[in-house]
């Protein structure tokens, strides 16, 4: 065999395995329809390095106030999660790396749906190799009114009180 395509393939096996498995799925949500929806994930990753997990949630449009929350736990490198990045359609997480425990909050965020959650972190400490490191998030989501619906509202509840005040006049009138 030829030696360049021995260390040609060595490199490709060596970079294949220093990305942990990446995540794409749908997160389920419970709530009343037309009401806030909450839901919760876990993911466990079984390699060493970097990862990118997607979760698609459900709400596909419309105007939402977003809080959601990370959290992982890990004390040895196989079972530590290190998240670098988390964002809800561009609105970044406020991350707070602390070693072995790491948690990310994103509270009362205004986005338009479809809404995509993305994590981005490295298991472990720079190596390759088996790992068994997870970690959880929840998500709470609450429709907002549209523009039109606040417009109507600011025009409608003066013109009640129009109203009310005519026909209280007409009275008095009738009455004198």
């Amino acid at each position: 065999m030829n030696i360049k395509s021995l260390v040609a393939g060595a490199m490709l096996v060596a970079a294949g395995s220093v990305y942990a498995d990446n995540l794409n799925t749908n997160v389920n949500l419970g709530g009343a329809a037309g009401g806030p929806l909450s839901g919760a994930f876990a993911v466990t990753h079984f390699t060493m390095g970097d990862f990118t997990d997607t979760f698609n949630l459900a709400p596909s449009s419309g105007f939402f106030s977003v809080d959601s929350s990370l959290i992982t736990i890990g004390f040895l490198p196989t079972t530590d999660v290190s998240f670098y990045a988390a964002d809800i359609n561009g609105f970044a997480l406020t991350l707070s790396p602390n070693g072995t425990t790491e948690w990310g909050t994103l509270s009362m965020a205004p986005i338009m749906g479809p809404l995509v959650l993305t994590v981005h972190g490295t298991i472990g400490d720079g190596g390759t190799g088996p790992a068994a490191a997870s970690y959880a998030g929840t998500v709470n989501i609450s429709p907002v009114p549209e523009p039109q619906t606040w417009g109507l509202l600011l025009l409608g509840l003066p013109m009640v009180g129009y109203l009310s005040r005519r026909r209280k006049s007409a009275a008095e009138l009738q009455a004198a």
